[in-house]
């Protein structure tokens, strides 16, 4: 078990008011390989109030990643888009779940918000 995903997950209830929207409703649960072994989490989202715990509960979302690619994502040196698209993680269920939950994800450290480069742009 990765400190950096159990940093994560742990702040996540704590962080729920400010990055979740009230009609977030639903359950994913984010299986990470660490070799033969499998790290359970999952997340309820229910009306902006977020809980977490390591069940293997059936949930709405499920993705299924490599931990160290999950520790990626966690420090926002990968993105779990492109790694879906990639195929490096896989989901099943509920997709638009954990496109909701991305905002948890911070953005990768070099990241420029376009909306300052437009307003940057304009003013000149």
């Amino acid at each position: 078990m990765s400190e950096v995903t159990t940093s994560f997950f742990h702040g996540l209830g704590e962080r729920a008011p400010d990055l979740l929207p009230r009609r977030a409703h639903g359950t994913l649960r984010f299986d990470l390989r660490h070799g033969a072994e499998i790290e359970h989490w999952f997340v309820s989202m229910h009306h902006g109030n977020m809980s977490v715990s390591q069940d293997r509960r059936d949930a709405d979302c499920v993705v299924h990643v490599a931990g160290e690619l999950f520790d990626r994502f966690a420090t926002g040196d990968a993105n779990v888009i492109s790694a879906m698209i990639r195929t490096d993680c896989v989901l099943e269920g509920n997709i638009p779940l954990l496109m909701m939950f991305r905002r948890f994800f911070p953005a990768a450290p070099d990241a420029v918000d376009p909306r300052r480069l437009v307003r940057e742009r304009d003013t000149r």
